[in-house]
């Protein structure tokens, strides 16, 4: 697995999609598996990695969550 990429903060007049908490991959029901995630209008797969301000996401079908 590589390093998260180094993002600038959410531009809110871009598109970014939702950030969640870290979850529980028990509790976690994929409804949509090809939903992909954006960062200030970039595109990312589901598994790509990003960095800002000291946290890591993932990306999650359609979701960023913490890692």
């Amino acid at each position: 697995m590589s390093d998260p990429k180094p993002v600038d903060a959410a531009d809110p007049a871009k598109k970014t999609s939702p950030v969640t908490g870290p979850v529980d991959d028990d509790a976690t029901v994929l409804t949509q598996a090809d939903m992909k995630c954006y960062w200030n209008d970039e595109e990312f797969d589901n598994g790509d990695r990003i960095s800002n301000e000291s946290k890591n996401y993932e990306a999650s079908n359609g979701k960023w969550v913490e890692v």
